[in-house]
């Protein structure tokens, strides 16, 4: 009895001994391939970014090499002509003087855009496409589409304010030493900028084709189909601010920065919701053209240089009473009387000033209402982030700490650092380029 006690007792303990070494076994198993899926999560997402660093340095690499040339022409020729004058250069400065050479470089610089992206699509499309995998399929029906789009104008308007307070505070050291601040440093919107560089009609429709369809399409299937495809195996949290975050500084500045990230979220959540590009096309596209054509076509009813006629006036007056202030009542009626005499030149120039003022007002009233909608929506879009935004645990440690992540944020510092630094020494120097 004893003995069969003493057996009992024996293989107790050994069964015992032998659940616990199983136990340890497979938790350092578990451990093992714990550290093994973090490795494999860094792979994949250190794959997408180097790859994506490589397209949009290729993409401003092209576009520097067409900006060389065409910049050394123009400047070449502008100094030609004043230093030799005979029919050919009289042609030449007749180009200048009419505009046409304006628009020319402003025409190849939409082309060179054109350009550049398509092959920086091609680029990442090739580089990724084997280890590409899209979002389920779904549906957005319009009355949620358009909603979406509106609220594309609250995120774009709260986007730009903080994108030109930023960029104001990045600037300040040049306000503090009194340096002459261009409009290209002021904060305004470098594609509005880009827009209204030129007034012609020929500019105009490659500013729509250009900034309002084609653009759209690729940054989508870059930023969107591209990105998301490639990064969404582990969840849907990480590959929606990947796109976000990367469409952001693939803009370069931080005027655009804040907008960009904040539609790249939109964007972003919209694909891997339905896994449709071209919902995202269409709000991109819709959106993109409020600015390159609605607001255009506005100021394109308003006569030429009739705005730049009642800006010098106005500076006129202005200069007037603050050296003067006691000729206030004579410099306001000259002024009253110029702006009254451009306007008896060009009837239409009313009109236009209206229609330019409502569409604008109009831009206004959008922004507002985008913003009323994203705070009557934002708690349902909370609502969803355990299901849309959070992914696996630890994958966006995985997303964000990876060789390719340091690459890509190492390239974001030179890029920014190098746009601002361009801006302040075109600041440092422009009083000296003017003298020369």
């Amino acid at each position: 009895m004893d003995n069969n006690n003493l057996n009992n007792e024996q293989n107790d303990a050994v069964n015992v001994n032998n659940q616990f070494e199983t136990e340890v076994k497979t938790d350092t198993f578990l451990q093992i391939d714990e550290n093994e899926v973090k490795k494999q999560k860094k792979k994949y997402y250190a794959s997408l970014l180097w790859k994506l660093t490589l397209s949009i340095v290729i993409i401003l690499a092209l576009q520097l090499v067409f900006v060389f040339p065409r910049s050394v022409f123009t400047g070449f020729m502008g100094t030609f002509s004043q230093k030799v004058h005979n029919g050919f250069t009289d042609a030449y400065l007749k180009f200048v003087n009419n505009g046409a050479l304006n628009t020319l470089v402003s025409v190849l610089t939409y082309i060179d855009l054109m350009i550049s992206v398509s092959i920086g699509s091609l680029v990442l499309y090739f580089l990724t496409r084997k280890t590409a995998q899209k979002p389920e399929r779904g549906t957005l029906k319009f009355g949620w589409w358009f909603v979406m789009f509106l609220c594309c104008f609250g995120i774009g308007g709260i986007g730009q304010l903080i994108g030109s307070i930023v960029n104001g505070i990045v600037l300040a050291p040049a306000n503090i030493l009194n340096l002459v601040i261009s409009s290209t440093l002021s904060g305004s919107n470098i594609v509005a900028e880009l827009l209204y560089a030129d007034d012609s009609w020929i500019y105009l429709l490659f500013g729509i084709l250009t900034v309002g369809i084609i653009v759209p399409i690729l940054e989508e299937l870059i930023f969107r189909r591209l990105v998301i495809n490639s990064t969404c195996k582990y969840g849907y949290g990480a590959a929606i601010m990947i796109s976000a975050f990367t469409f952001a500084v693939y803009h370069g500045n931080f005027v655009q920065f804040f907008y960009a990230f904040g539609l790249g979220l939109l964007f972003a959540y919209i694909y891997c919701k339905t896994g449709k590009l071209r919902y995202t096309v269409l709000l991109h596209m819709g959106y993109n053209l409020y600015a390159a054509m609605i607001i255009p076509l506005a100021r394109k009813t308003i006569p030429s240089g009739v705005l730049e006629s009642i800006q010098q006036s106005l500076t006129k007056f202005q200069e007037t009473i603050q050296t003067r202030p006691e000729m206030l009542e004579q410099a306001f009626n000259v002024y009253s009387y110029q702006v009254e005499r451009i306007f008896q030149t060009h009837p239409g120039a009313i009109f236009g000033i209206l229609l330019t003022a409502m569409v604008n007002l109009f831009y206004f009233f959008l922004i507002f209402v985008g913003i009323i909608l994203i705070i009557v929506f934002m708690k349902k879009a909370l609502g969803v982030r355990k299901t849309m935004m959070l992914g696996q645990k630890g994958t966006k440690r995985c997303a964000a700490f990876n060789y390719g992540a340091i690459i890509f944020y190492v390239f974001t510092v030179i890029m920014f650092a190098g746009y601002y630094l361009i801006m302040y020494l075109a600041t440092i120097l422009a009083p000296f380029i003017g003298t020369l």
